[in-house]
């Protein structure tokens, strides 16, 4: 595990985004996470890449961000133990930085999960269809019949 994290904290989301811009095209970062709270008043960025690489970026996002006055705090963290990683959610799989393209949610886009194979059409499901359809059909006509039997005053 050879690589750290760059923590942003700012207010209001509308500047995160625009941060993270920056951030992001400054040096060769991967955006790993976000956190929001309030609401997306508190937004916290997250990071990861080279030593030198984050300390740029998360440089970046700290001049941008007291430009504005949303500075919340920054950090980087170099060489991050393994429980720092379970806190932000990175799963083993993920902790090496993909630089093809960022993620826009908590955790990398590392390994993409493989859609489930289509399940074949069995006889039972249009049975089970059919004896809805007509147990359906058997309440509306109990409806019906109990209506008919009200008296009318």
């Amino acid at each position: 595990m050879n690589f750290s994290l760059g923590l942003v904290e700012v207010s209001a989301l509308g500047n995160a985004i625009a941060m993270l811009d920056e951030m992001v095209k400054v040096a060769n970062v991967e955006f790993v996470a976000v956190e929001r709270k309030l609401g997306g008043r508190l937004v916290t960025i997250v990071v990861k890449g080279s030593v030198s690489a984050v300390t740029a970026s998360v440089e970046t996002g700290r001049r941008f961000a007291e430009e504005h006055n949303c500075l919340k705090s920054a950090e980087v963290i170099a060489n991050p133990h393994p429980e720092i990683l379970k806190f932000i959610h990175l799963d083993k799989e993920e902790i090496e930085p993909n630089t093809q393209s960022a993620a826009t949610h908590t955790g990398s886009i590392g390994k993409k999960k493989q859609a489930p194979k289509a399940v074949q059409k069995t006889a039972a499901k249009p049975a089970a269809a059919k004896a809805k359809s007509q147990a359906k059909k058997a309440s509306d006509k109990k409806t019906a019949s109990v209506r008919s039997t009200k008296k009318v005053k």
